[in-house]
């Protein structure tokens, strides 16, 4: 009997050892075979590429799946939704959620930030990452655009309408000060942003946003209702030897 991970986040891997530290066996599913390298030197099972619910029913049946760990990013509610709709045991990780504070701004929805009065004749950094990107192409006349964006997903940027001197291939911040340097040399006055917690760098923005006085638009977390949910590892391990 195993334990579906689903994984992709740094969170997912710090899960996978505590797993095998406890001889659990798991397996964990990841969207392409890049992110699959996160779990480079662990024993588990690692299976890259979408999942429709088909294929999710198969996976339970051929690895005789008893529990499911959710450690997907916090805007990846299509697979948490089928997940749950299983009816096995489950329990999400729920990165903590960053606390705000001006000149930060939560945002209910990308419907809702794609209005004239954040958007219009700002020069604005998105770091939604690539499956966003191409709502902001009809504001490319009305605003200045750059996206920070994997290099991988460049040559999509590109076909979507996006220049190459638009683009800032790079992960998510880890430095405040690389972070300002940035935002000072791009002259923005708007940065926008998911409430992905500390691994996507939130803390890092709001302290350049703080130090340059620039406006940080935070797209809240989709609201979904987990049947169990905690940020605590060892509550995860508790529930795998108990599922």
């Amino acid at each position: 009997m195993t334990i579906w991970l689903i994984g992709g986040t740094s969170e997912s891997r710090a899960i996978a050892q505590r797993l095998t530290q406890q001889g659990i066996s798991w397996l964990v599913t990841v969207v392409s075979p890049t992110a699959g390298r996160l779990y480079q030197g662990l024993p588990g099972q690692i299976q890259p590429g979408a999942l429709d619910w088909a294929s999710i029913q198969t996976l339970v049946r051929q690895h005789r799946i008893r529990a499911i760990v959710d450690a997907s990013h916090p805007f990846a509610t299509e697979i948490s939704k089928q997940a749950m709709a299983l009816g096995l045991p489950y329990l999400r990780f729920e990165r903590q959620a960053c606390s705000l504070e001006p000149p930060a701004e939560s945002v209910p929805d990308l419907e809702t930030l794609l209005q004239p009065q954040y958007l219009d004749n700002r020069r604005v950094l998105l770091t939604l990452g690539i499956k966003a990107l191409h709502r902001f192409q009809p504001w490319q006349q009305r605003s200045y655009l750059w996206a920070r964006i994997l290099p991988t997903a460049k040559a999509q940027a590109i076909q979507i309408g996006f220049e190459p001197k638009q683009l800032i291939c790079d992960r998510s911040p880890t430095d405040t000060l690389a972070e300002q340097t940035l935002w000072q040399r791009l002259g923005v006055d708007t940065v926008v942003t998911k409430a992905s917690g500390g691994p996507g760098g939130v803390p890092v923005k709001l302290a350049a946003a703080k130090a340059l006085g620039v406006r940080l638009l935070v797209i809240a977390r989709p609201a979904l209702v987990y049947p169990q949910q905690t940020y605590n590892l060892d509550e995860i391990i508790e529930f795998c030897c108990y599922a």
